[in-house]
């Protein structure tokens, strides 16, 4: 008799695993796999974001490079913000959810860059502030700006 009582005991201890163990399981096999999807998630975010800020940099600097070349026909005397941006326009065509302005120009007075110029004054060096806008439809936005200096050029060099 004795011999039946151990064979039903080991046969209890051999039945495999309870359903508390597999709910264990699977919990945790669950929150390992949202951990990894989020931290896919993050890098493909971050990802995207760096690529436009880098992708904003390049025509931001595209764009102050065609504003610093001006000619002599180019540069106009006293000329306004909207005057720079008819002149040398932002690169086209921008990506989709990208913006672009000229926001600013102020002129040399000798010591500083200041707001007001007269015709006739313009001393030939000028700042003109450059502003590059992305949305944030999908994605964080941001703004960069860019300064450029401009110079008359020389005409008896």
């Amino acid at each position: 008799m004795s011999g039946d009582r151990n064979a039903a005991r080991g046969r209890r201890s051999d039945a495999g695993e309870s359903l508390v163990e597999l709910l264990v399981t699977i919990a945790i096999l669950g929150t390992s796999v949202v951990a990894v999807m989020g931290a896919v998630a993050t890098a493909v975010g971050a990802s995207t974001l760096d690529r436009r800020q880098v992708q904003a940099q390049a025509l931001l600097r595209t764009w102050g490079e065609n504003v610093a070349a001006v000619d002599d026909a180019g540069y106009g005397d006293c000329r306004p913000a909207s005057g720079v941006a008819a002149t040398t326009p932002a690169p086209s065509p921008l990506p989709a959810g990208f913006t672009a302005s000229v926001t600013g120009v102020t002129y040399w007075d000798g010591t500083a860059f200041a707001a007001g110029c007269t015709t006739g004054s313009d001393p030939g060096l000028r700042l003109v502030s450059l502003r590059l806008t992305a949305d944030s439809l999908l994605y964080p936005g941001f703004t960069q700006n860019l300064d450029v200096v401009v110079r008359k050029p020389c005409a008896a060099c």
